[in-house]
This record gives C-alpha cells, sequence and structure tokens, in this order.
C-alpha cells in the first residue's frame, strides 16, 4: 500500500480537534440563544453544530484507524470505515433536518387552524449571526486547507468542510431572514410573520438535505463495492498496459473502486511464461507504484495470475 505521511496524519488530527471545539461552541450558542430568543431556527443550527462535534470525535479515531495496516483482525485494513463515518454522519443529519422540518411543518398547520405561536425576540440573533458565520467559515478555510496540503485525498476533512460551510451558511441566511422580519408589518406578507421562525426551518432543512443525502449515497456506493468512474478505471488500464509491456504479462481486465481515501486496484494477469512468488510480488510492488503515482491517493493493490477473464458478460470495469 502506498503510505501515508506522518506529517498528514498530524496535520488531520488537528484539523479534526480544532472543528470539534468550534462545533462545540457554535453547538452551546446556538442552543442557549434558542433558549433566549425562542427560535427553533437557530435551534436547528445549534443541533447542527451539536452534530459536527459527534462526527468529528468519531473522525478523530477513524482517522487514527484508517492508516494502519491489514491484520488478522481487519484482513483488508481499516479503510471502510472511512465510508462507515460518512454514511452513518450522513445518517443522522437527514434524521434531524428531517424532524426539524416536520415539527416545522406542524407549527405552520397549527397556526393556519388558528393556534397562537410564541413571537421571537430577537435582540442577541444579530451577534449571534455574525459570530457564528466567521466561525463556520474560518472552519470551513482551515479544513479546505489542511485537506489540500495533505493530498486531497481525506474523505474526512473534506466532510467536515463542507459542513462547515453548509453550518455557516445556515446561521447567515437565518439571522438576515430574522432580522428582516419586522419590514414585512404593513405588507401583504404581514400574516406570515409569526410562523417566519418554522418557514425558515422548513426552507432550511429542505435546503440542506442535499448535503448529507449526496454523502449517504456516495459512501453507500462505496460500502457496496461499486466500481470507480469509467475515466478513471481507462486512464489506470493504460497506465498498467504500458508498464506490463516490458514484464512478460498480459493484462486481462483489473477493477478499481474507492473506499474513503483508499483505492483498491485488483489487476488479472496471464504471464507468459512459469513465475515465481519473488517475480510476482515485484510486479506487485511496480503495479503498486504506479496506481499510486496515478491516482495520487494510498493504494492497494492485488494480482490474480489467471488464464481465463473473469467478467465473462456485461461490460468490462
Amino acid at each position: 500500500m502506498s503510505p501515508v505521511r506522518p506529517e498528514h496524519r498530524l496535520i488531520e488530527r488537528r484539523s479534526l480537534k480544532v472543528g470539534v471545539m468550534a462545533s462545540a461552541v457554535m453547538a452551546v450558542a446556538g442552543i442557549g440563544v434558542h433558549v433566549i430568543s425562542g427560535s427553533y431556527a437557530l435551534l436547528l443550527d445549534g443541533l447542527y453544530s451539536a452534530v459536527m462535534v459527534g462526527s468529528g470525535l468519531v473522525a478523530a479515531r477513524v482517522s487514527r484507524n484508517v492508516v494502519r495496516p491489514p491484520d488478522r483482525a481487519y484482513p483488508y485494513g481499516y479503510d471502510g470505515q472511512e465510508a462507515l463515518y460518512v454514511l452513518f454522519r450522513s445518517l443522522v443529519l437527514i434524521g434531524v433536518l428531517s424532524f426539524a422540518a416536520i415539527s416545522a411543518l406542524s407549527t405552520v398547520v397549527d397556526y393556519a387552524n388558528g393556534r397562537p405561536v410564541m413571537p421571537v425576540r430577537l435582540g442577541p440573533v444579530a451577534w449571534y449571526s455574525l459570530a457564528m458565520v466567521v466561525i463556520c467559515w474560518g472552519l470551513a478555510w482551515r479544513h479546505q486547507h489542511d485537506w489540500a496540503i495533505t493530498g486531497r485525498h481525506s474523505q474526512i476533512l473534506l466532510t467536515e468542510a463542507k459542513a462547515a460551510r453548509v453550518d455557516g451558511l445556515i446561521s447567515g441566511l437565518t439571522g438576515l431572514a430574522l432580522l428582516g422580519t419586522p419590514l414585512l408589518r404593513g405588507t401583504m406578507l404581514a400574516v406570515l410573520i409569526p410562523i417566519m421562525d418554522s418557514l425558515l426551518v422548513l426552507v432550511v432543512s429542505v435546503a440542506v438535505l442535499r448535503e448529507p443525502l449526496d454523502g449517504f449515497l456516495t459512501a453507500l456506493g462505496q460500502a457496496a463495492g461499486v466500481s470507480a468512474e469509467s475515466d478513471l478505471i481507462r486512464s489506470t488500464r493504460l497506465a498498467l498496459e504500458d508498464l506490463l509491456a516490458g514484464l512478460s504479462c498480459w493484462l486481462l481486465d483489473l477493477t478499481v473502486y474507492e473506499v474513503g481515501r483508499t483505492a483498491f486496484v485488483v489487476v488479472y494477469l496471464n504471464p507468459s511464461q512459469p513465475m515465481d512468488g519473488a517475480a510476482l510480488d515485484l510486479i506487485r510492488h511496480r503495479i503498486d507504484e504506479r496506481c499510486g503515482d496515478l491516482l495520487a491517493r494510498p493504494v492497494r493493490t492485488e494480482v490474480i495470475l489467471t488464464a481465463t477473464p473473469p467478467f465473462t458478460s456485461g461490460e468490462p470495469s
């Protein structure tokens, strides 16, 4: 497997630690301002940050595990933990956002049926929203920067960067909408003032749902073993055909699939002459090096000697 530099692991862990501390501050602030103002939109913002705290703690553990080599407990390595982390984190966010949307819709229905709704107190909203936007975008920049300098292959840092940007958008847009609500007085939309908070929760929940849903579908595909994109497989095939041309081997087929930050490459070869274990190890090492250079990420390779192509029907890998 292509090695992960120790300094990259350290950068990732520090970035996640900063993220946990910042998210904890935002979660406490969001829930606290909800208590003061009565705004459920700000409560949703605080709960989103609370999920980021929990996911950050889990991510720190996963970050330590995914770089460990295969052992008897995990013979195929620990890489799948990264995909599972993204999968279950996305599920939690989908659950939080769905619950918030249903609760907000219930409030809107109650208001339409004549039930009174408690007004939102706007006192702390402006300062809260400004502070949260600054923290979130600073955190997103930190995660994105650390993701870039560590090789652009950490799904954990990329996921946390996206989440921080989404949290910043929630805080900023929610604050602007709440502070702009009094401007509706005397207009045709004045009837919406009592439920503006619930409408915000509904709109934000639906708008933000795409990010965890995309993450869930991607991680689900990785966990299920879906093949990588055809362009990636094609470029890998061309690189290996060039490499194997001088090694007395025919490349019958190959598969490439991604799990978290790691690419798994299985190569099916038909050698033109007898080959011992040492020669096979040399070929595997050369393939591992070439794939690592091409894909610019950790790679696990496996070489299978066979005279028969592995896929006899459908499209080749």
